[in-house]
Order: structure tokens, then sequence, then C-alpha cells
């Protein structure tokens, strides 16, 4: 089957996980003999076209005001104006007609699309591409993707972002299969009626492996190194992280912090000198593999109502546990070991779950055990699997509706 995976952002152009994920269901389908195709957003004006791991990388110029993955302050005015074209960019509408009428996919499957914006959905619509959509984010439901304002989580969408929605809603008519990366995401973007039309799943993220042995659970280092891996921004809860690691320091004080990942908004210096009885090691952005084998427990403090959180099941590969707040999908990524979460915002509670697992060693191995066996819910054979099904079915959904129809201006002209 020929099937075109669309996404702003592909390797090496990464900023979250979203984009490495595409990447291995990529590999993953090639590896299965599909003929896997990439359409994806230039940073520049500039188009161009390549082949990475044997896949066809179609890369459009970005048409929008501006580019939004180069950090920059803008007013209020431009990011409006920005969201009002990418509801709908006849010029994207355009670049990604063409494309997709010369790569004649079986199926488009869709990602992270801001900055391409529905007019993907509407050209595959026109050429009679059946379309999967996969939610990572909030970016259809709220302008900037992450339902998040304050300094806290929303508990609904406010009037705002209801009435921006509205357009690309009605454009999510066309998608025929929506898949969301947790019942989370999904079900809000059921509340603001969105694939009103579409059969609906939920595929859980999977990660390739990183380390190339087999871990076992082993006994913690001491002091005992408690570690944060990512953004260290407000969405991400680097200040809960601190103050519920310091909760865990007054009770067992043999505790490093380790900390990987850009601090854009330069907050680590405060952060640090706020908490003088912490011992921070900052390592700046740095090889995952690398840090998960210097660090003991994985701290995922996310304050924003979190898709999935690919970082909460990476350390699993290395038996090494992790510990979140319960925020948004991650309640789903730690069902079968719950002991190892807690509410949102609680830092007293995290605080106290991170002593008992650094003074007490035998619940830290079996806490680790647990987590090393449940990693393989997670794995991108398993993914692939469900993707297939999904990607054959609506291919095969569509053909029979294309049979009906009559001929469009496309059918004619190829």
């Amino acid at each position: 089957m020929k099937i075109c995976l669309c996404a702003n952002r592909f390797p090496p152009n990464v900023v979250g996980g979203a984009e490495v994920v595409v990447h291995d269901l990529a590999l993953q389908l090639r590896d299965r003999e599909h003929q896997v195709s990439i359409l994806t957003l230039a940073d520049s004006r500039k188009g161009a076209r390549t082949v990475v791991d044997g896949l066809d990388i179609r890369i459009v110029p970005n048409v929008n005001v501006y580019n939004q993955f180069a950090h920059a302050e803008r007013s209020g005015a431009k990011k409006a104006l920005f969201g009002a074209i990418d509801t709908f960019n006849p010029l994207m509408f355009m670049l990604a007609w063409r494309q997709l009428r010369s790569l004649k996919p079986d199926v488009l499957c869709t990602h992270n699309l801001k900055g391409l914006g529905p007019a993907v959905w509407l050209a595959a619509w026109f050429l009679r591409i059946p379309v999967v959509h996969v939610v990572h984010d909030y970016w259809l439901v709220c302008p900037s993707a992450t339902r998040f304002k304050d300094g806290r989580a929303c508990t609904g969408s406010c009037k705002g972002c209801r009435q921006v929605s509205v357009p690309k809603a009605w454009f999510s008519r066309l998608v025929d299969h929506a898949v969301g990366v947790s019942e989370f995401v999904l079900e809000r973007h059921r509340e603001q009626r969105f694939f009103p039309l579409a059969q609906q799943a939920v595929i859980h993220n999977a990660r390739a492996p990183i380390a190339s042995v087999q871990w076992q659970p082993a006994k913690p280092h001491t002091p005992f190194r408690v570690g944060f891996i990512g953004r260290t921004d407000a969405t991400k809860g680097i200040h809960a992280f601190f103050d519920s690691v310091n909760r865990a320091a007054l009770m067992a004080t043999d505790i490093e912090v380790h900390i990987a990942g850009r601090d854009n908004e330069g907050v680590l210096p405060a952060l640090i000198e706020a908490y003088p009885r912490l011992k921070v090691v900052y390592h700046g952005f740095m090889d995952r593999r690398t840090f998960y084998e210097r660090v003991d427990l994985v701290a995922v403090t996310s304050m924003w109502d979190e898709p999935f959180g690919v970082v909460a099941i990476e350390p699993w590969e290395f038996a090494k546990p992790s510990v979140a707040f319960a925020s948004g999908g991650l309640s789903e990524v730690f069902a079968a070991v719950p002991d190892l979460m807690v509410a949102r915002g609680d830092c007293a509670a995290l605080g106290a779950l991170i002593a008992r697992l650094a003074t007490d060693e035998l619940y830290y191995l079996d806490a680790a055990r647990r987590c090393h066996a449940q990693r393989a819910q997670f794995t991108p054979a398993r993914q692939v699997q469900q993707f297939e099904r999904v990607l054959l079915a609506a291919a095969a959904h569509h053909g029979r509706r294309k049979q009906h129809a009559p001929p469009t201006p496309a059918d004619r002209d190829a």
C-alpha cells in the first residue's frame, strides 16, 4: 500500500516527541513493505525533496506570515493573523494538492498540522484520498496547542478557543478515521464536535528501543539520582519538580538532581538559587540513553494535560522507574503502575513517593521491575499493527465509496 505520512516536523527537525513517533512509524511501515512517503514543512519559503531511510520526503515551503518553530517575540495581532491563515491557507492547499497528486497515495495519515492546516485534508478530499488523522496535541481546539493558561491546565474550552475551532471542526468532516494517542486527548476533541463522520480509535504512542542491551533492575546510586528531561517551562512543571524533590530531600537527604533539556526561558539559575539544599547537575541538551543510564528515577511533573507523555515510558527500558502527576493521558500510561502517580500539583505527595523510592530499596526494585515489564506495551511492533489495520480499513472503505462516485476534474486530468 502507498502511504503518505504528513507532519509539520520530521527528523532531523525535532521539537517534541510527536515527530520522533512519526519517524518510527514510517520506518515500521516501510519494513512491512509498504511504500511510505513523507509530506512535511520547511522552515523557509523554499521547498525541497530528498530520500532518507528509503522514504520519499517532500518538504513544502512555509507560506504563512512567520515560521512558528523559530523562537521570536510576536505581537498578538501577528499571532492572530497566523492562526486565521492557518485555518485555511489556499497556498498550502495548492502545494499539498500538487504533492499528493504526484505521490498518489492510497491513504494520507496526518499528524501535527500547525503551519500546514486543514488545507491538507481538503486537498486529499479533492483527490479522493482517504484521510487518517492522529491527534498528538490540542492545536485543533486551542491556538496554543496546550490548553494551558495562567499557569494551569484549562478545565474546559474558553469562548475564544471555541470560536476559532469551529472552522477546523467543520473541516474535520473530511477525516475518515481519527486516532488519539490517548483516550483523553481524543475526548477533548469530541467535546468540540470534531471528527463527526470519522471512525475513531486510540493507539498509544510507542518508541523504538534506545538501548542495545537488555537492562535489569539494579540498586540505585548513592546519592539517589532524580532526573528531569525535557523543556524547562511551566507546562512541564519545572517549578513543581523542584518543590517535590526538595520535599523528598527533607525525608531522604542523600538526593541528587539531574536535569537534561533546553532552558529556553532561563529559569534554572533562579530555581537552583531558590533551593540551596539540592545538589543540581544541569546537563543541557544531551543524549537520552546517556541520561537514563545515569539517573535512578525520572519525575514527570507535567502541569498541562499531557496528551500521552513519551518521556514517562523511556526510562522503563533501562529498568528505571518513573513517577508522575496524573495529567491528561499520563493516567493511561500508568494504568498498570498506579502507585507511581499522584494528583497533579500535589508536590507533598510526589515528594513522599520520591523519598520512599530513595530509601526503600525493595520497593524501588519492585517498581523498576514492574515498569520494565510494562515497557512491552508501548513498542513500535504493537503500534504498527494497530496503525496498519486502521490505514487498510480507511483505504478499503474509501475505495468502496469511490466506486460509486462520479469522476472529478483530477480523475479526468490523470
